[in-house]
């Protein structure tokens, strides 16, 4: 987060107290002033609830003001990547699956077909061990 945009959203939390908040000392403005102010207010209030409500509303406002929201493609959402995952994982998804193209494909020859149906079975076991594997030592981290 760069120096402007919370310059960006401390001027707009400010702003949008003094809109909320009647009674807010607009000579001292700034974050002091409202810092100030918020503890008068918390000191003085019967209520903790309604401050802070209206302290989460100024500050979702402040936020929908100052930073842009990117928009996540449907795509994105579908196809979530999970922590554990690694670069050997995927190399070893992309063997797998051409063992699996060669073998299913190798018509007429069935020496060669049963030989490479045993390559495909050990890569696909060493593949399986490797995700448990890596599944277990990120939980193990936690």
């Amino acid at each position: 987060m760069e120096q402007r945009d919370i310059a960006k959203f401390q001027g707009s939390l400010i702003q949008i107290m003094e809109q909320r908040q009647i009674g807010m000392n607009k000579e001292r403005g700034g974050i002091e002033g409202l810092d100030e102010h918020l503890s008068q207010r918390v000191a003085a209030a019967p209520c903790m609830e309604t401050v802070i409500e209206e302290l989460q509303e100024a500050l979702e406002t402040a936020c929908r003001i100052s930073f842009r929201i990117r928009n996540i493609s449907q795509k994105a959402t579908l196809h979530k990547s999970v922590p554990w995952w690694t670069q050997n994982l995927t190399i070893l998804r992309k063997k797998i699956n051409e063992q699996r193209w060669k073998f299913q494909r190798t018509k007429g020859n069935n020496d060669l077909r049963d030989h490479r149906k045993e390559q495909y079975l050990a890569t696909k076991a060493e593949y399986t061990a490797a995700i448990r594997k890596e599944r277990y030592t990120s939980w193990k981290g936690c």
